[in-house]
């Protein structure tokens, strides 16, 4: 008899601790997922020969509202070129290379912004963190992307201008104002071509 309240007693206490153990192995579950998670997108990197700074951040970056920092870099004829210094409405600047496949999927959807807005005032300056110049320029004719502002950093993912823009990961872009604010920053697929409708109506 003894032996039997104690048998409920302790199934009394199971019942009062399954909560907390329910609530445990939730956050293993997510926490073993979100492990697997990289652990998949590293390995697949890897395979694939792209950089694991190759990831879609959408908070990545300096806060919107900010002054944008200047960029002074050569183009693909090695002139020095002050972005601050072009003539723009509204102006893209994108953190890309070569080697990120996540970059270069990102190219149509500007290429279809900047032949719809680019007589309105959108200009993109595409900035490549290659180091390997020929890789960069091979991209931009692979990618149709020489109307672009090219310029290429070849201190790569150490580049100061990262720092300047809070950029780890690429690809990262920020939307400018012509009074050099950055209005909005990461825009993915459409949302660029959506944007710029709204602030270049016809």
């Amino acid at each position: 008899m003894l032996f039997n309240v104690k048998f409920i007693t302790f199934n009394l206490s199971l019942n009062n601790c399954k909560p907390f153990f329910v609530s445990i192995l939730s956050v293993m579950k997510k926490f073993i997922l979100l492990l697997c998670t990289i652990s998949f997108s590293i390995a697949t990197a890897d395979a694939q020969n792209i950089s694991v700074y190759s990831f879609v951040l959408p908070d990545e970056g300096i806060v919107i509202n900010s002054t944008a920092p200047d960029i002074i870099l050569p183009d693909v004829n090695g002139n020095k070129i002050d972005i601050n210094k072009s003539d723009y409405k509204y102006l893209l600047v994108n953190f890309w290379a070569s080697w990120s496949k996540t970059s270069r999927k990102a190219n149509p959807y500007f290429i279809k912004s900047f032949n719809q807005f680019q007589t309105k005032g959108f200009k993109i300056v595409s900035v490549s963190l290659d180091s390997d110049t020929n890789l960069w320029q091979q991209a931009i004719k692979e990618d149709g992307t020489s109307a672009f502002f090219q310029l290429n950093d070849r201190d790569g993912m150490k580049s100061a201008y990262l720092k300047d823009f809070e950029v780890d990961f690429i690809p990262a872009n920020f939307l400018i104002d012509n009074n050099g604010k950055i209005i909005a920053k990461n825009l993915r697929k459409d949302e660029l071509y959506k944007l710029l409708a709204t602030l270049l109506p016809n």
